[in-house]
């Protein structure tokens, strides 16, 4: 059982809940069942999220911290832009964070220590999940503890995150598990499939079994996910109600269409973007007054990304 401070991140990982708060680990890393819910707003190097207009709940965000430096000033501009994040991120009642750490002395060298991050929490049924991997020193793959123990000068808490939560050998590995805390405010409806970690670790075991590139049709693709889906749910590990949450993902996704489908997000003015599949790149296109981007995922049960928050 570990401490778990409000969970926001890795810097929120070491930041702020009760001192009674415990995790148990439950499973092995998912990312976030509300996945299908989110819009991940990027933001770049040492830009500030502003905090009157990140109102998506799920909030689902990504941040570059590639420059964080000595020499030039990174490290204080990366600081300068902390309280922001953890001011958009604590009220939420679903929140996933992404982030991508590069450490070095100065911009342009070879990062010193580097790792990625994948961080969410549930306060709607009191679930969370942390992964840290892609550890390097000096630009060579590393084990989480090596990286840790370089951490640990600075910031013994991150450490302690990198020992617990790091994918690899000398990790702790990735995990899914109960925070210990909920928020009564926060419930949704009874049987809400997108706040079911079964749900995404169903999907997961779904795409390693029958692997979109590999379709030789849509209706092979959906034979695979519908029969692989039933077997979860006959072992208990799915529950029967998400059952075709999973298998509608597969449904309205480019897998077995041929090789130029693509995810396309539309939006017109005012209105909330939504997801179709068209069968060429150039054929998403924006309405009148509206957006289109041409998504990176195989699904429109797939998180799209967008510059900051408008």
């Amino acid at each position: 059982m570990k401490p778990f401070r409000t969970f926001v991140l890795a810097c929120l990982l070491a930041s702020a809940t009760s001192a009674g708060s415990q995790t148990s680990p439950t499973a092995p890393f998912v990312e976030p069942p509300f996945e299908s819910l989110c819009v991940i707003r990027h933001f770049d190097e040492h830009e500030v999220p502003p905090i009157d207009q990140c109102t998506d709940d799920p909030l689902c965000v990504e941040y570059e911290k590639r420059d964080i430096t000595v020499e030039n000033g990174g490290a204080v501009r990366f600081l300068a832009a902390e309280p922001a994040r953890f001011a958009i991120a604590i009220p939420k009642c679903r929140y996933w964070q992404q982030d991508h750490w590069r450490i070095q002395a100065q911009t342009g060298d070879v990062p010193l220590v580097q790792w990625d991050g994948s961080y969410w929490f549930n306060k709607r049924n009191g679930t969370g999940g942390a992964r840290l991997r892609n550890f390097a020193i000096q630009g060579q793959p590393a084990e989480p503890e090596p990286v840790a123990a370089l951490v640990e000068a600075v910031d013994p808490e991150m450490a302690e995150v990198i020992r617990t939560y790091g994918e690899g050998g000398s990790g702790g590995g990735g995990s899914t598990f109960l925070l210990g805390y909920g928020d009564p405010s926060c419930a949704g409806e009874e049987g809400d499939c997108s706040d079911d970690p079964a749900v995404a670790a169903a999907r997961a075991g779904a795409e390693e079994a029958c692997p979109c590139d590999e379709a030789a049709s849509r209706r092979e693709h959906m034979r695979c996910v519908s029969e692989f889906t039933a077997a979860e749910v006959a072992a208990g590990r799915l529950a029967a109600a998400c059952e075709q949450s999973v298998i509608d993902c597969a449904r309205n996704s480019t897998c077995g269409r041929g090789d130029h489908a693509t995810v396309c997000h539309v939006a017109r003015e005012g209105e909330e973007a939504r997801c179709v599949i068209r069968r060429k790149p150039t054929r998403c296109r924006a309405p009148e007054g509206g957006s289109a981007t041409v998504g990176a995922g195989d699904s429109c049960c797939d998180s799209h990304v967008v510059s900051g928050c408008e």
